[in-house]
């Protein structure tokens, strides 16, 4: 059997930041699902259908990214860690910054 390869410290330190984001996306998708029945319960205006939906599309996204960062050592790792960090990106340019 062979052993695993080790990726190098610069895709170590890309991967647990996009590690961070991808908790930080699912955590705000939660926060959005939350806020949205909190606001139809009180009959008060809410984030919206879109935000919620596009929230919780790019958490599934970013964790199935992170996942594919966390199994591989080749190529593939970093190339997911960037996919992370650009579908987080946008997300926070779209709906919080924009």
């Amino acid at each position: 059997m062979e052993a695993a390869k080790r990726p190098s410290r610069t895709y170590g330190i890309l991967r647990a930041v996009s590690g961070v984001l991808a908790v930080g996306m699912v955590l705000l998708a939660l926060g959005n699902i939350g806020v949205q029945f909190y606001a139809n319960s009180r009959d008060l205006p809410g984030p919206g259908t879109l935000s919620v939906v596009a929230h919780v599309v790019a958490a599934l996204f970013v964790v199935a990214g992170q996942v594919v960062a966390d199994r591989y050592a080749d190529w593939r790792a970093p190339l997911a860690s960037f996919g992370v960090l650009v579908v987080s990106g946008a997300t926070l340019w779209t709906f919080w910054w924009a």
